[in-house]
């Protein structure tokens, strides 16, 4: 997969795990995705049904395994106390182009465990 990031999305230390979750998630990593969500994680794909729990958060990713990503463009990540925020595109190997943000609520301000992912995903013409 082909990675295009603003060159200061990795300044700090939540920048840089965002950063990487964002990649772990595109390339079905989920091995070391689920190493930082919590137990609890709820995540809203906004116009799906909420998932509960990390197994579940992780079913739901094993399922969208099919859908490969040929290029991954991070162009920002916000911070700030327990929040972050992504946004970027993705091209995937059907030629398919998908913008999306994700919102990401941490357990601390130290970001070190998620406890919350909200995401949107829009194909674009």
């Amino acid at each position: 997969m082909k990675l295009n990031i603003t060159p200061d999305c990795g300044n700090s230390p939540k920048k840089k795990l965002v950063k990487n979750l964002t990649i772990y998630f595109a390339t079905y990593d989920l091995d070391n995705a689920m190493e930082f969500m919590e137990d609890t994680i709820q995540w809203n794909l906004v116009g799906d049904i909420p998932i509960e729990g990390k197994q579940g958060f992780r079913e739901a990713l094993e399922q969208m395994k099919h859908n490969k990503v040929a290029e991954l463009t991070i162009d920002r990540i916000i911070t700030h106390g327990k929040e972050a925020a992504v946004n970027g595109d993705m091209l995937m190997e059907n030629g398919s182009v998908f913008g999306f943000s994700d919102f990401y609520d941490f357990s601390s301000a130290k970001g070190t465990k998620v406890k919350k992912i909200v995401s949107y995903v829009i194909e674009k013409k």
